[in-house]
């Protein structure tokens, strides 16, 4: 399954001299929609409710306005997973093993490849699995220097 974040859209210019139809919410999503923004980014700048966003996406589908476009995202590398791991193993000892699968299932990654767009997203994920705040801090001070090094 590919994670939404490397799913793009971008404008389509349709062949046909039909009329289309749009309403504010179309309209103001086609604007923010450009082919390097994910989803997440899109519907940010949007500013729209879920609902209103999946069905605006769907209208702009249907007419022939935008078209996916699947991007290939760079992995993250073994030793951010290893280094998630032992600092996670640091903090809540033997259960960081479960916690890590249980947080990429939910998130629907595999553990030998998940992109690298989602480290941080990771990283908060498995923290919110620590029950002790203090703790949590700490996990997350920790793998600080860790992302900005897979980030550069």
């Amino acid at each position: 399954m590919k994670p939404v974040d490397s799913v793009h859209y971008r404008k389509k210019i349709r062949k046909d001299m039909q009329a289309v139809s749009l309403n504010a919410d179309m309209i103001r999503l086609l604007m923010v929609i450009e082919e390097g923004k994910s989803l997440y980014q899109i519907s940010a700048e949007a500013e729209m409710d879920t609902p209103t966003f999946k069905q605006t996406l769907a209208a702009l589908l249907a007419q022939g306005l935008i078209e996916p476009v699947q991007r290939d995202v760079p992995p993250l590398d073994r030793s951010f997973l290893n280094s998630l791991r032992s600092n996670l193993t640091r903090i809540v000892g033997p259960m960081a093993e479960i916690l890590m699968e249980d947080v990429l299932a939910e998130m629907g990654l595999d553990a030998s490849r998940f992109p690298l767009e989602q480290a941080a997203d990771i990283i908060n994920r498995v923290a919110l699995e620590i029950p002790d705040e203090g703790s949590r801090i700490q996990f997350k001070k920790s793998m600080i220097p860790i992302l900005n090094k897979v980030k550069t």
